[in-house]
């Protein structure tokens, strides 16, 4: 019960906002291009198939090239409630260019 993080619980406005706000900000790192080629979340055309596929491509091309290949797997499931929201709020203003409004 610790880890719950009852997202189901906000009210309706609350979660319209939150998605506006999702789109504004990736549409956002996008045009800037301050995503990774390899980001998955929260764009389109891409999913957690999309970063699997990723993974299997780079394991194969590394063992036709006799390379050896090492898969760490963790579960991150619970990482947002780890998350310090002023180092957060620090690193997209700093890093992305997050400011006034948007950042508040």
């Amino acid at each position: 019960m610790q880890n719950y993080r009852s997202v189901s619980n906000l009210a309706f406005m609350a979660k319209v906002v939150e998605k506006l706000v999702c789109h504004q900000l990736v549409a956002y790192f996008e045009r800037l291009q301050l995503l990774s080629s390899v980001q998955s979340a929260y764009r389109k055309k891409h999913s957690t198939e999309t970063a699997v596929l990723k993974v299997i491509a780079d394991m194969l091309r590394a063992a036709d090239q006799g390379e050896v290949s090492l898969l760490c797997m963790l579960d991150l499931s619970t990482t947002f409630d780890t998350v310090d929201h002023n180092i957060l709020i620090e690193r997209l203003q700093r890093l992305f260019g997050v400011r006034g409004l948007a950042l508040s």
